[in-house]
């Protein structure tokens, strides 16, 4: 029995330990907070945090978005995930002010993928808004992304423009586990593009 026991807490206590970097221990994230714009799941068990959505109250030119380091003392190691029974919390930028179009009509909402996947008969545009992403030295992976936020807006003539949010990165020299080059994210194990993100003038790239 001892050893049952004895078993069964190295198992709970490696599940515990690695609870910050899987979808299945999203139970130990039970909340989701407003701070700084962003929602945040706090894991309070192994003391760790994660982003999800960023609300844009308003968009300026090359506007600056920076991911706390901390929220309530507790680290932010995560960019997405999941909480409670595995709820999708994704990072992405939410706009409001890029969509004005009635509840009942198709271009309420946002579209996550290019436009030229829905077979839209109207005529459109795309613009690319340019963020600036700071990512501190606490982040240690990138779980989940909507890489791509398409914000449709009728403009006067009724024609629609699609605003699309695109970053320029910079990343703390101190993280250990990411580092920034000519704006873009990079893993620095492997060197490795990070693909989740639309960058700046490369907006196209998979």
């Amino acid at each position: 029995m001892k050893k049952f026991i004895t078993l069964l807490s190295i198992l709970i206590l490696s599940f515990l330990l690695c609870s910050c970097n899987t979808k299945e221990a999203s139970l130990f994230y039970n909340s989701i907070d407003k701070y700084e714009g962003f929602d945040i799941a706090t894991n309070k068990i192994s003391n760790c945090c994660f982003v999800g959505m960023y609300s844009c109250e308003q968009y300026t030119d090359n506007m600056e978005i920076t991911i706390p380091d901390e929220y309530n003392n507790i680290p932010i190691e995560r960019i997405g995930g999941y909480y409670g029974t595995g709820v999708p919390t994704p990072f992405q930028i939410y706009v409001n002010e890029f969509i004005n179009a009635p509840e009942d009509s198709r271009y309420n909402g946002v579209f996550t993928s290019h436009p030229d996947n829905f077979n839209l008969t109207d005529k459109y545009t795309i613009k690319d808004v340019s963020f600036t992403l700071r990512i501190g030295k606490n982040i240690n992976s990138i779980v989940y992304v909507i890489k791509d936020c398409y914000y449709p807006y009728i403009n006067e003539d009724s024609s629609i423009t699609f605003y699309h949010p695109v970053v320029e990165i910079i990343c703390s020299n101190d993280n250990e586990h990411f580092y920034s080059k000519d704006g873009k994210l990079y893993n620095k194990d492997t060197d490795e593009l990070v693909t989740n993100f639309s960058y700046k003038n490369n907006s196209n790239e998979s």
